[in-house]
């Protein structure tokens, strides 16, 4: 993941792995008796952040602006993004669980049964919260990213 193709490749991933995270906290939310707030939390944050890797992939599709001229060190912007791909996949892995998912490719598009199977034990608000806390820091840093581009 070094060059601007793999980065924004990684980017679309996020965005796509996102779109899967609200989708089913969502419906959860909206269907599920006595949905955990962090649930909820956890969709606000991850809505939060599409609009910023939209702008990521946006600038990297670009001029590249500032990448190039030193703004911002590309492997910074890399490493960001992994920390992004780690915490959303260990926030995929805990939906995944707790609706009763067996594997990440199943879709969320049959998430009208998954009332049935939520196991609210497995959310443990603990874990979710620092998933939380790792999730705003890693849109900080990008956002943080995005300012000094800008400038």
């Amino acid at each position: 993941m070094g060059d601007p193709v793999s980065i924004a490749a990684s980017i679309a991933g996020l965005i796509t792995i996102s779109t899967r995270i609200v989708g089913i906290a969502k419906e959860l939310v909206d269907k599920v008796r006595n949905a955990p707030e962090t649930m909820m939390r956890v969709r606000q944050e991850v809505e939060s952040m599409q609009p910023i890797f939209g702008q990521v992939y946006l600038l990297l599709n670009g001029s590249g602006l500032g990448l190039n001229r030193g703004k911002v060190s590309i492997h910074n912007l890399m490493a960001t993004l992994t920390g992004c791909v780690i915490v959303y996949t260990r926030l995929e892995k805990k939906v995944n669980d707790v609706c009763g998912f067996n594997d990440a490719t199943m879709s969320w598009r049959g998430a009208a049964v998954i009332a049935a199977r939520v196991k609210w034990g497995l959310w443990r608000q603990e874990e979710v919260l620092v998933i939380i806390e790792d999730l705003q820091r890693q849109k900080l840093s990008l956002n943080l990213m995005l300012t000094i581009l800008s400038w």
